[in-house]
């Protein structure tokens, strides 16, 4: 490879523009986004940035918190929080230095300038928790660019400058302290000052003292682009060999080395070897004696003031805080550049740490290198708490950390905990098990062997045995684990018996033999309340000759035995059953031929930049598509891009991105972004430099794990080195996905929920009526889809319900015309008839001013109503998100959902939204597109129901089919389409009409139930004239819209009414037993059309 290919942080600020002929430019193109390669930097490795902060802090709102001790005095903090910029997720080490347990410690590899994961230093250390430490020299020595002081030794010392600390001193103080380098070299004409002490770096005219601690690296680096290099080697204050440049290798025991340079070499060059000289060196603070420091780069907080810090770049941060009177400390990480966290700038993470407590505070490196680990109580060694957003440690020079002192051995107490402590492990299903394990511990939390006794609070609900736990009957159980005086207990949640299973995927699709990939299997209850099975629990059928399937963890670890092949997999628990497709290797599928520029275009950033696009031979002898470009003009990051007409979706099981180039050896960088149903992008490379010429085939691999509903956005080639300035001509052919293999998989059963009405009516309580989806243009007023919708509000009229929601994308377009016709349709159809609320859909949105046009004509976009006893809270997603409808729509659903705990006059809560929590298709497109905000949704409204007693649902529309799902005991519903053509078949809920929501708090079974009313053309029922009595035969119902046939079964809404006595109906399986002779009227009504089937019974 003949160049680095990492982000340079100040090119976007400080490029180089280059005056480009002022003639006709044939390599015009439009102006594109900037490419994310430019990003400015946020840590050792220079990363680049996801996104930008918003200008006034708010710190929103923290949506989970949980605290437990690693040891007396040292508790750990995980906690999520929820602003209008988005999601972050922290861990904060809290430590009380009072505590005589505690002992700080300098975390490293042994030499300064070595690199480990951190968990290899907290290991070697013995700590029992600790945060990564200084910023360093990540792409030469490796080395920590400011101070390190372990046990009072100095490690490394800068010259002035990076002399910030997080210092703990000898009397157990912590604080903020600035530590300076005291070093003297006496020589034979008198004494000079050396400027530096194991450092990666050295200054014009330093002089830098080198001891064994230095390491394996290097240190022609540290002088690199010096004029004059004096390296002197003594050993016993004697000079044994001098040298024009560093020696390679590690620095001998004994041995000193004075490494110099252009004025501070002229000092040394006159030694010579038997010259006595004389090296001193300490640390110098107004701190006093300093036990352990690691070095940062920048004072976030002094005297509880907050510094004037960046508000512009969100990343991954590490940080330490300290409280005014030096007795407490906190090590904070933050996640960052991932779904589940942005991030913190550091003026928020200055604004963190002063809410924790601390009274100043400093930056210590970020980016990838952070990195928090810590044990609980009684664990026999840390791990990794925090997400490093490299996907896993990176390897780094130092940290800070604390250990414990030797303890007892005794056994002081248990700290029980589920044996796989992932999500959901707090929970067991009724007949199946839990795996505990005791963690007994020490009075310093250090582990100690027990073999406890176990019981349960309440044995009818759950028994224990030897850590096991059995679940026996829906409620809250603690398990106890007991040994003499030393005893611990956790809370455990008991769901009702699994009522189906499900995975964590569809498809296991692995690259190739050898290759691994893992699944989970889950269970859940008829309240939709659901957890991770154990693989004791388990039964897997699969072919052995495909894969090989092994417990693992919380779930199953997969590896490929064969080249190429596909297995089904059947995980059978508690007497269900469910599947799942294992693949290996892939099958190619052509997303785009190339064949010319037609469907594509091409744009540039910045606008000097310049690409087109023309036909060109193709690999093949076919056509293919050139992209001339023009990647110079300025040394900022310069991107050609080629774009389809719309993006092209990729297949599940996905496993690369595959284009056949034609190279032209000029070292550009070729990339491919995709984009997931929120926009969100990812950066997949499909090389990192075209150096070649001719044909190749170069690939891309889609990284596991990324939101349902990927689309490839563009494709582009790319330079970010400064001088590398060039044009090019690339031809490209046969973009393609490169995808897993499938099998026959047997269809799991669609869940049923009973809180769809499929044979009778509801009444009382509140009624509404639900309308969406009709998404007509001002175009054709009189045309099919505006007919569409008035039927649908007419049928609605028809069903007397308290109130109308129409749930968005009632318009098409979004235009001012669109709403004259909206309010107009609304106007005629249910005013001074019903009350009506409309909430705002993606389509109303895309007029082009945001909900400029809607507002005009609606007013609000999100709001809280309360109706007969009923809270409706009307929330706007239609850019795909709550956060995006405005911060202030969340917090207005947590206050109503707060206050409606308390206030006896609401007696239940029902949250309107355009996007579903889950989209029932298989696509995931058609949801909300932040997963974490879908979560806390659903979390929020099971809260409330646990804390208030009274119920709560969801409506949403927007995935063109009607749906009901339950999750965590409350019930989701998805209207389908009121207008337009629905998005499934019939029987999977895809037909048109709307639906009709009742929230009844006195129906303790059901307090809220659905029925979906489908627009009927015509009813038909079919089934046999006459029977003969004891005979049994199947009856069917169907409805017909335009030219779709609607079987009348779930989840299409109906009432059966039968004459008693002569026949028995089942409207579930559609069995009618004859009973003795007569003549019976069998009936269904579906949205008020009845069809009566007369069946006559012989004896």
């Amino acid at each position: 490879m003949k160049k680095s290919r990492i982000a340079l942080p100040l090119a976007a600020l400080i490029a180089t523009v280059f005056v480009v002929p002022a003639h006709a430019d044939p390599l015009k193109a439009p102006l594109g986004t900037p490419p994310v390669e430019a990003a400015p930097a946020a840590s050792s490795a220079r990363e680049g940035v996801t996104t930008f902060a918003a200008t006034d802090p708010d710190d929103g709102l923290v949506t989970g918190s949980a605290t437990t001790e690693v040891a007396p005095g040292l508790n750990l903090t995980q906690f999520d929080r929820f602003d209008p910029a988005g999601w972050i997720r922290g861990d904060t080490l809290a430590v009380d230095l009072g505590s005589k347990v505690l002992k700080p410690t300098y975390l490293s590899p042994g030499t300064v300038s070595a690199r480990t994961p951190l968990s290899q230093q907290v290991a070697r250390t013995g700590a029992v928790a600790g945060v990564n430490g200084d910023f360093f020299d990540i792409n030469a020595t490796g080395a920590p660019i400011g101070v390190g002081i372990d046990r009072g030794q100095l490690q490394t010392a800068p010259a002035a400058g990076h002399n910030l600390t997080a210092s703990i001193t000898d009397e157990g103080k912590a604080q903020l302290a600035s530590v300076f380098l005291e070093a003297t070299v006496t020589l034979p004409g008198g004494t000079v000052e050396a400027t530096n002490f194991n450092s990666p770096v050295l200054g014009t005219d330093a002089i830098g003292v080198y001891t064994p601690l230095w390491g394996a690296s290097g240190r022609a680096t540290s002088v690199a682009g010096a004029a004059r290099v004096r390296e002197v080697e003594l050993r016993d204050g004697v000079v044994t060999a001098t040298r024009e440049q560093p020696a390679a290798g590690p620095i001998a025991a004994g041995t000193t080395l004075l490494l110099a340079r252009e004025a501070g070499a002229d000092v040394l060059a006159a030694l010579k070897p038997g010259d006595a000289v004389g090296v001193t060196y300490a640390p110098r603070s107004d701190a006093g004696k300093i036990a352990v420091a690691v070095g940062g780069n920048e004072v976030l907080l002094r005297d509880g003031v907050v510094q004037p810090v960046d508000n512009v770049a969100m990343a991954p941060r590490t940080a330490v805080g300290f409280s005014a009177d030096g007795k407490r400390l906190w090590l904070a990480t933050v996640d960052g550049r991932q779904a589940d966290s942005r991030g913190m700038t550091e003026l928020e993470l200055a604004r963190h740490l002063k809410s924790l407590g601390a009274d100043d505070a400093i930056n210590l490196d970020g980016g990838g290198s952070s990195t928090l680990l810590a044990r609980n109580e009684g664990e026999a060694a840390p791990s990794v708490r925090n997400a490093p957003s490299d996907g896993g440690e990176r390897l780094v020079p130092n940290g800070i950390g604390f250990a414990t002192v030797p303890g007892s051995g005794n056994l002081t107490a248990f700290s029980p905990a589920p044996a796989v402590a992932t999500g959901d492990a707090n929970r067991v299903l009724t007949g199946l098990t839990r795996h505990l394990v005791a963690d007994g511990h020490d009075e310093t939390g250090a582990a100690v062997a027990a073999d406890p006794r176990w019981s349960t609070s309440d044995p009818r609900r759950a028994t224990v045995t030897r850590g096991v736990v059995t679940g026996h009957g829906a409620g809250r159980v603690d398990v106890v684990a007991k040994s003499g005086r030393a005893s611990g207990r956790t809370a455990l949640s008991v769901l009702g018996k699994a009522v189906r299973l499900g995975t964590s995927t569809e498809q296991v699709a692995l690259s190739a033999a050898g290759a691994k990939s893992t699944f989970k299997v889950y269970g859940y209850d008829a309240d939709g309340y659901g957890t991770w099975l154990e693989p004791d629990d388990v039964k897997l059928d699969y072919d052995h000759s495909v894969v090989q399937v092994e417990p693992s963890g919380d779930g199953y670890e997969v590896t490929a035995l064969t080249a190429s092949g596909a297995s089904a997999i059947t995980a059978s628990a508690g007497g269900l059953t469910t599947h799942l497709a294992a693949s290996v290797g892939t099958v190619p599928q052509v997303a785009a031929p190339l064949d010319g520029p037609a469907g594509w275009s091409a744009t540039v950033f910045p606008a000097v930049v310049g690409a087109a696009l023309s036909a060109a031979p193709g690999r093949d002898g076919g056509a293919g598509l050139a992209l001339d470009y023009r990647l110079t003009g300025t040394t900022a990051t310069r991107a050609a891009y080629v774009t389809p007409a719309s993006p092209l979706p990729v297949p599940a099981g996905t496993q690369k991105i595959g284009l056949w180039v034609d190279g032209d050896g000029k070292g550009a960088w070729l990339r491919a972004e995709l984009r997931d149903a929120a926009n969100v992008a990812s950066i997949v490379d499909l090389s990192l430099s075209v150096d070649w010429t001719g044909w190749r085939y170069v690939t891309a691999a889609v990284p596991a794990g990324l939101p349902d509903g990927q689309r490839l956005a563009r494709f582009y080639a790319v330079e970010n080195v400064p001088d590398q300035q060039y044009e090019g001509h690339l031809v490209f052919d046969d973009l393609t996905f490169e995808v897993a293999p499938t099998t026959a998989v047997p269809a799991d059963p669609a869940p049923r929920d009973p809180a769809l009405v499929t044979d009778g009516t509801l009444s009382g309580g509140l009624r509404v009526a639900v309308v969406s989806d009709a998404q007509f243009t001002a175009d054709d007023p009189a045309g099919p889809l505006v007919a569409q919708a008035r039927r649908a509000l007419r049928e609605a009229v028809a069903a007397k319900p308290d109130l109308v929601l129409i749930n968005g994308d009632f318009v098409d377009r979004g235009t001012a015309p669109d709403f004259v016709l909206a309010r107009q349709v609304i106007t005629e159809e249910l005013d001074g008839k019903v009350p009506w609320y409309y909430v705002p859909g993606n389509h109303e949105a895309e007029g082009g001013n945001g909900l400029a046009n809607f507002q005009a004509a609606f007013g609000v976009t999100h709001q809280v109503v309360d109706v007969r006893g009923i809270r409706l809270v009307l929330m706007d997603s239609s850019r795909g998100s709550l956060r995006a409808g405005g911060f202030d729509q969340v917090r207005m659903l947590r206050d109503a959902l707060d206050s409606a705990v308390k206030d006896r006059s609401v007696r239940g809560v029902v949250v309107a939204m355009h996007h579903p929590v889950k989209d029932p298709s298989p696509t995931g497109n058609s949801q909300l597109g932040d997963r974490k905000e879908a979560t806390l949704l659903t979390q929020w409204l099971t809260g409330f129901e646990q804390a208030s007693g009274k119920p709560a649902a969801s409506v949403a529309s927007h995935a063109g089919v009607f749906s009901l799902s339950r999750v965590d005991g409350v019930p989701y519903l998805v209207n389908g389409n009121s207008g337009k053509a629905p998005a499934a078949a019939p029987g999977d809920g895809g037909f048109v009409g709307w639906t009709l929501l009742r929230v009844d708090p006195a129906d303790r079974a059901q307090p809220v139930r659905f029925e979906t009313r489908p627009n009927v053309d015509s009813l038909t029922v079919s089934g046999p004239s006459s029977m003969v009595r004891g005979e049994r035969a199947v009856v069917r119902a169907s409805l017909r819209q335009g030219t779709r046939d609607v079987p009348v079964s779930y989840p299409v809404s109906a009432d059966w009414s039968v004459g008693w006595g002569v026949v028995a109906f089942d409207p579930a399986s559609g069995v009618l037993t004859a009973l003795r002779p007569g003549v019976a009227r069998l009936s269904v009504t579906v949205n008020g059309v009845t069809r009566t089937l007369v069946v006559t019974v012989r004896g």
